[in-house]
């Protein structure tokens, strides 16, 4: 009972065990993809947090120090989240920038666009293909792709900055954005998609596109995985009017001159609120397919906070179709360029369904919402990144998504932001809106 040999035996595991606990895991950590601030990626893998800077290990085994100031927000939730503390160096936290914008900040290089990369059938009409990193932009000539194609690399990449687990989502695959020069040809490809639901048994699906599809300044196409695969593509493409109409009106108010114009800037409203929502929904699952609480208020929520923070204004509306009756409708925010948050503070003061309610908004569908669940919406979503912290627990919020296939309860969210319950996050979320300098 008294062996020295075991007790020996017995020390020497116990020490190779406490030497494993500080790194976590004995085992050496997966190659990953990593950006930096001006949107440069690399391969590498961490080997440890070394002050203001981190050591990686590429894949030819070399290692390299690379400084924390220069890596993305999700890079440095990532060395948090695989290292031991290091308490000889400021924390990561300190490290983080503030509120960075990485759509707006970083340097496109849009000479590694290919503008005619292929061709892409969608009945009779024959789009040419711009490929960037990330996408496949399907255009009709004479319009120019280029702005769509910036403004969708721009919000990848602000979504991979600040989500740890972005990039890898897309290795091998990209996304396929539809661009259409008028009415005739957006309606052409809505009624391409509901023939193709009408092939695959998905009639009151169909039903419900036919209904709406005109009537949408954006619509969503399921493509058929094996279409997709040969395309490299993910199935769900985006679809794009990429024109405005312009009109002339006489003293009366009369129509007198109407033209639709091709558009070209990068810095589009609507677009911005749609690829925005999209990047997140990749990132968060799509969602939920187990349950669709919460999604509007995160997911559509964001949009907007998107939309408005790199545009200053807001033009997206919601549409919405009761398929029963066959009747389109739609509804929007505040129709303001000014700042929504003067606003929601306005309406908050006369209280009666201005009144902010949590639960309420998380059971908010977006076929039912109104302009109050859209602004809270807004207002909800940039409240949960307002700050260094708060973008951290997005981001691990938005993991919990992926996993579950739901948007997690409120009382998870509130654990999640380090709150008792869910009555202080909605006080917390009450306060911000009423007194937050930010929100202006």
């Amino acid at each position: 009972m008294n062996n020295p040999s075991l007790r020996l035996s017995t020390l020497a595991a116990l020490s190779l065990a406490l030497l494993c606990l500080p790194a976590r895991n004995c085992s050496a950590l997966e190659i990953r993809t990593w950006l930096t601030i001006d949107g440069k990626m690399f391969d590498a893998e961490l080997v440890r947090p070394l002050g203001d800077q981190v050591e990686l290990k590429d894949k030819d085994g070399r290692l390299t120090k690379v400084a924390k100031s220069s890596l993305s927000f999700g890079d440095l939730d990532y060395i948090a989240e695989n290292s031991p503390p290091d308490k000889t160096a400021p924390s990561l936290g300190a490290a983080k920038p503030k509120l960075p914008n990485p759509a707006k900040e970083i340097k496109m290089d849009t000479k590694v666009f290919k503008k005619e990369a292929g061709d892409f059938k969608v009945n009779n009409r024959t789009y040419r293909i711009c490929e960037t990193p990330h996408f496949k932009i399907m255009y009709l000539k004479p319009a120019d792709p280029m702005g769509v194609a910036e403004l969708a690399e721009r919000l990848w990449i602000d979504t991979a900055s600040f989500h740890s687990t972005f990039i890898p989502k897309w290795h091998g695959r990209k996304k396929g954005i539809i661009l259409v020069n008028d009415k005739e040809a957006y309606d052409d490809v809505g009624s391409w998609y509901a023939d193709m639901l009408v092939a695959a048994g998905q009639k009151d699906e169909a039903e419900k596109i036919r209904i709406s599809w005109p009537q949408t300044g954006s619509g969503g196409v399921g493509m058929p995985a094996k279409q997709a695969d040969e395309l490299g593509i993910f199935p769900s493409l985006r679809v794009f009017r990429n024109y405005r109409t312009m009109q002339k009106k006489d003293t009366n108010g009369n129509i007198v001159e109407s033209k639709d114009v091709l558009l070209k800037e990068v810095w589009v409203p609507f677009n911005t609120n749609v690829l925005a929502g999209d990047m997140l929904s990749m990132q968060a699952g799509h969602g939920g397919a187990a349950s669709t609480d919460g999604v509007f208020a995160i997911i559509k929520g964001h949009a907007y906070y998107k939309e408005i923070l790199l545009n200053g204004k807001s033009e997206t509306g919601i549409a919405q179709v009761n398929r029963s009756s066959k009747e389109y409708g739609s509804t929007q925010g505040f129709q303001t360029d000014k700042s929504w948050a003067p606003e929601i503070r306005k309406m908050m003061k006369k209280g009666g369904e201005w009144t902010p309610n949590l639960p309420e908004l998380m059971l908010t569908k977006e076929n039912d919402a109104k302009t109050k669940d859209i602004a809270f919406a807004y207002a909800f979503a940039r409240f949960l990144q307002s700050s260094p912290a708060y973008l951290t627990n997005f981001n691990k919020m938005c993991q919990k998504m992926d996993v579950a296939k739901q948007v997690p309860s409120l009382e998870e969210i509130a654990s999640i932001y380090g709150f008792a319950d869910t009555n202080a996050l909605q006080k917390a979320w009450v306060d911000w809106m009423n007194n937050a300098a930010e929100f202006k």
